[in-house]
């Protein structure tokens, strides 16, 4: 089979599944108004270390619109919300994978945090009021924790990834972070 076919056809299959997770997440109880534990971004958080960031973007972008579509809130003030944050977290996740100071951990967390800031500023253009700023410290730290969960899923993903072989995509993820670990690994014997 031609490889690049083997590469679309694993998109499609991440395509997929983030929709299935993003819109099976609404059916978990969360206690706190608007908050979901975001797992569908472990899906993008992949595709940005795995992939090319075109990928990343149109898989994230087309979640959003399809899951919206499911949901009946397209156009309504939720898809707005969904999309300014999730497109606001994909530039920051993107640009902090770059950067390599953090791992997917941290990578996640930042996006998480800034998903909820773009969602909030959405929020205060339709409610005409900075009010609903108050309500960032806590749903800031939530969104936080649920990167961190999100981050780590990804992180142990990453280090035994089995779409790597068909990515060719050199982000050096597993290799830079197997090494790590394997020589503290080492140390400790």
């Amino acid at each position: 089979m031609n490889q690049g076919l083997k590469r679309l056809m694993i998109i499609a299959m991440m395509l997929a599944v983030a929709i299935i997770v993003n819109y099976m997440e609404s059916f978990i109880p969360v206690f706190i108004p608007g908050v979901r534990l975001g797992l569908a971004n472990v899906i993008i958080l992949l595709m940005i270390y795995e992939f090319k960031f075109y990928e990343a973007f149109i898989v994230d972008l087309l979640r959003i619109f399809i899951v919206s579509l499911l949901r009946g809130t397209f156009l309504a003030p939720v898809f707005f919300m969904s999309l300014s944050g999730g497109m606001i977290s994909l530039l920051v996740m993107f640009l902090f994978s770059k950067i390599k100071i953090f791992t997917a951990v941290g990578t996640s967390a930042l996006g998480a945090y800034f998903h909820t800031a773009g969602q909030l500023v959405v929020l205060i253009l339709i409610a005409g009021t900075p009010a609903v700023m108050n309500y960032m410290p806590i749903i800031g730290l939530i969104s936080i924790a649920a990167g961190v969960l999100s981050g780590f899923i990804t992180h142990t993903y990453l280090t035994r990834s089995i779409t790597y072989n068909y990515t060719y995509v050199d982000t050096r993820y597993k290799e830079r972070y197997v090494v790590l670990n394997n020589n503290s690994n080492e140390s400790k014997d």
